[in-house]
């Protein structure tokens, strides 16, 4: 079991050492991960990765495991206001979880928002987007708040989110700009059609209220 001292915690933080060590950890400090992997959940190797890439930290704070995370949520608007949401989310071996959610993305390790915006467009839009978009930001809209509760990708293990939301436009990007049929309204659906570029993404009308802190 790998641990290091430090960082304000109880000095038993998870800093690397494989499924088997990260399992032993979990189990350690109350949690099943007999319980990931299945569902909605991600697996343990889905974790222990977050850690390897700095876009999960793993401590005790009183007690308690926590796992910690930054997330960039991009509100990306049209002219007339609508936002892109992700809809679904399709995991290796064909699993699927319902987002209906701003596109969302970690950061990594001391990864600054702006740094992360451009690599969330790349890697959840890229295969969408024409060649020669533009990334704009509207930094006067940037809200940042934290919210504390148990992971929806790994059941029983108590997180904390540090989100950033902002707004942003994509220009010269997308090969469709209409999609017919009804949106979907807040975080509710609507009989939603899927926009021809990309079976998982939508638009939504009007913006969300609420942030989801699990990308």
């Amino acid at each position: 079991m790998s641990t290091a001292g430090g960082g304000g915690g109880d000095g038993d933080s998870w800093i690397g050492g494989g499924v088997a060590s990260l399992e032993q950890w979990l189990r350690h400090h109350g949690v099943d991960p007999a319980q990931f992997g299945s569902g909605a959940a991600k697996t343990t190797q889905d974790l222990v990765t977050e850690v390897e890439q700095g876009e999960t930290t793993l401590e005790v704070i009183k007690g308690s495991p926590r796992r910690n995370v930054r997330v960039l949520q991009l509100l990306v608007l049209d002219a007339r206001g609508r936002m892109l949401i992700e809809a679904s989310q399709e995991w290796e071996g064909g699993r699927m979880r319902e987002r209906n959610q701003p596109l969302s993305e970690k950061l990594l390790g001391g990864e600054d928002w702006r740094q992360a915006a451009p690599r969330a467009v790349a890697e959840e839009l890229g295969s969408a987007l024409t060649a020669g978009y533009t990334l704009h930001l509207d930094e006067s809209t940037l809200r940042c708040e934290v919210v504390e509760r148990d992971s929806l990708s790994y059941p029983g293990l108590p997180s904390r989110y540090v989100m950033n939301s902002v707004e942003a436009r994509i220009d010269n990007g997308f090969p469709c700009t209409e999609v017919s049929g009804d949106f979907e309204v807040g975080l509710e659906t609507l009989n939603p059609k899927p926009c021809t570029l990309n079976p998982h993404l939508q638009i939504s009308s009007p913006k969300p209220q609420t942030l989801n802190p699990e990308p």
